[in-house]
Parts: C-alpha cells; sequence; structure tokens
C-alpha cells in the first residue's frame, strides 16, 4: 500500500512539473545598483529592443518601480504552398527597487492568423499549446519553438544588460 502511494506520489511530481499552462518567464535578482539607477537602465533596454519605446510601454510608474511593455512578434511560415503570418502578443513587467528587480514575460497570445489576405481565426492564449489548428501539429510547435527561443533571448539580454555597471559622472 505504501507503494502504491509513493510511486503516485512520484507520478503525479512528474506530471506537475513537465506541463505548463502559461508560458512564463520571471526572474528575481539583486544587482549594485540603486532604484533610479535599474529604471533609467531598463528605459535604456526598452528603447534599444523595441523600434518604438513609447508605442509599446502601457504603464510607466517610477515612483512605484513599475514598467510594463506589450510587445508583438510575426513569425512567417511555408505551409501547404501559402505563406501564413502568426501575430503573438506577449506582455514584459519590470519591477525594482533598491538594489533588486524583477523580469516578467508573460501572456503569450497568438493574436492573428492572415494566409493570403484571409485573417483565421486566431488560436488564443498558448496553453497547453499543441500547434495551431490551420497549421500541422509539427509547424505550429516549431513556429511556437521559435517565439519561446525569442522571448527566451530577450529575457536573457535583459538580465545581462541590468548586471552591466552604468557609465560614471563625465564619462562618454
Amino acid at each position: 500500500m505504501r507503494n502504491k502511494f509513493i510511486l503516485l506520489f512520484i507520478l503525479g511530481n512528474i506530471g506537475l512539473s513537465y506541463s505548463q499552462t502559461n508560458f512564463q518567464w520571471e526572474k528575481i535578482d539583486s544587482v549594485n545598483k540603486s532604484k533610479a539607477q535599474i529604471y533609467s537602465d531598463t528605459k535604456m533596454f526598452i528603447a534599444e529592443v523595441w523600434k518604438s519605446a513609447n508605442t509599446v510601454i502601457q504603464n510607466d510608474d517610477k515612483e512605484s518601480g513599475l514598467i510594463l511593455v506589450k510587445g508583438s512578434t510575426v513569425k512567417s511560415c511555408f505551409f501547404m504552398l501559402n505563406n501564413h503570418d502568426l501575430i503573438y502578443s506577449y506582455t514584459v513587467k519590470f519591477s525594482m527597487k533598491d538594489k533588486k528587480y524583477r523580469i516578467q514575460i508573460c501572456d503569450v497570445i497568438n493574436t492573428s492568423h492572415t494566409c493570403r489576405g484571409n485573417v483565421w481565426k486566431t488560436v488564443n492564449p498558448v496553453d497547453n499549446f499543441e500547434g495551431d489548428p490551420n497549421l500541422g501539429k509539427n509547424v505550429g510547435n516549431n513556429t511556437f519553438n521559435s517565439i519561446k527561443s525569442e522571448l527566451q533571448q530577450l529575457f536573457d539580454t535583459y538580465v545581462e544588460y541590468i548586471k552591466k555597471p552604468g557609465p560614471s559622472a563625465g564619462e562618454w
């Protein structure tokens, strides 16, 4: 009887560790910078990464140390002799306080799928993604893996960027 409980416990934990209902990234870390320095560096990062920083910033509260960015990415793929364009939106939350920052990337949603000018029904949130039903499973998975890779790169780039020391006074 005890072995059955242990087996159920192990199987339950394996299922929990490999099932993911929302693709989301989060990191909380310390850095030897003031809240103002982290805020300034984060604003510079946003300006360098997104083409139009003012367009993507949805909330910018320096006092509370929060910047909310709504971004999107377009992925094109070739399937059944047609080009398909899929637009995915996502949210990036930057939080900061003295000597500490947090970055979160969440709410990855397929907002549009077009093929030859026709808009197809969207896939909705990317929970339990198994491929766009309008594409084959392999093409859909490859497209989403590309998006996951792009968001992971964004995440990693910010973590490295925020660790860099800022310029000292008078340095150009």
